[in-house]
């Protein structure tokens, strides 16, 4: 059985905080002692209800025990493929389940008949360009991200683009550096980009990378925590998160800071456009093929999978295939 990596990487490991958190690893004795008392944690109180229940039906429908921590499912799995790159991942130096890297789902063109807005002569290069969304889900309340950053970029020298995922906006909200379309295509308007504000979904952060753009990441919903902690450890762009009292919003003066920064310093681009080298040379799903293969020939062999197997790059067959690279290999 594979499991496929949508989301960040939620294996359990000594070097890496419970997932979900939000959090991100701390090096050393220190940081395994956190890890152990957050795992605990985590378990005994935040999902201690998901676990019973997770138990609950591992019984009913397989009569027997739930072997793992219901956060911690994809070690159930004889391999694990998941759609990022090792730079954009968390090490870990315990992993007991085979990972392959692939790269994302995506990156292709958008479709032909998506019509371009009659605004998109305004991408002259004139003026940095950025992209602000809420994606086409978590965007019920525009209120939560797109209308804050478009308040707190009207007085930049800025061209501020964004999405709304099919919602709509009112004319008085939209500042005259602003430009608002429902949807867009993101293989033509992310080379036109010099920062990408987002609440932190798993699909768009990796299209930003592989445009080297710097990222400012807010979520701190379902994985997007975890998306978006990734974005600042990785030093590909900056983390925001709401504070206390302010029904989850994000501040705008804050988002005007970090903008002035992705915009400033050059270190942003430059781990964006690192991680997105590797992005780019990923297989994508053709990676997919080879590590089935590989599962496949052990379960008929009857050599279960070993620990230490994710140590080993996995050679993607498919033709014109990057290589498919485990965890285990260092970040740059």
């Amino acid at each position: 059985m594979l499991s496929l990596g949508i989301v960040p990487l939620g294996l359990r490991s000594r070097d890496t905080a419970p997932f979900a958190l939000g959090i991100p690893p701390l090096s050393g004795p220190l940081g395994r002692l956190r890890t152990s008392l957050l795992t605990w944690t985590t378990d005994r109180l935040v999902f201690a209800d998901l676990q019973r229940d997770a138990a609950r039906i591992a019984r009913e429908a397989t009569g027997h025990e739930l072997s793992t921590p219901a956060m911690n499912y994809p070690a159930l799995a004889d391999a694990v493929v998941q759609f990022s790159v090792p730079e954009f991942e968390y090490p870990r130096s315990d992993l007991a389940t085979p990972v392959h890297f692939v790269g994302p789902v995506s990156l292709a063109a958008a479709s032909p008949d998506l019509a371009l807005p009659d605004w998109w002569g305004d991408l002259d290069g004139s003026r940095p360009v950025v992209h602000v969304t809420q994606g086409t889900v978590a965007n019920t309340s525009l209120d939560d991200l797109v209308l804050p950053t478009l308040r707190a970029l009207a007085d930049r020298d800025v061209l501020v683009v964004a999405s709304t995922g099919g919602r709509d906006l009112p004319a008085a909200a939209i500042p005259a550096n602003a430009r608002v379309a429902p949807h867009l295509p993101y293989d033509r308007l992310f080379p036109h980009l010099s920062a990408f504000v987002t609440n932190g979904g798993y699909g768009g952060v990796h299209y930003a990378l592989a445009h080297g753009v710097p990222i400012l990441a807010t979520g701190n919903t379902e994985d997007k925590s975890e998306v978006s902690a990734r974005v600042a450890w990785s030093g590909a762009g900056l983390r925001l998160r709401p504070r206390r009292g302010t029904g989850g919003r994000i501040d705008e003066r804050a988002i005007a800071r970090a903008v002035d920064r992705l915009l400033a310093e050059p270190s942003f681009r430059a781990h964006a456009a690192r991680i997105g080298a590797a992005v780019t040379a990923a297989p994508g799903p053709a990676g997919i093929e080879p590590v089935l293969h590989e599962v496949i020939r052990a379960a008929g062999s009857g050599h279960a999978t070993t620990p230490g197997a994710a140590t080993a790059p996995v050679a993607a067959t498919a033709p014109g295939a990057a290589t498919a690279t485990s965890l285990t290999k260092e970040r740059r």
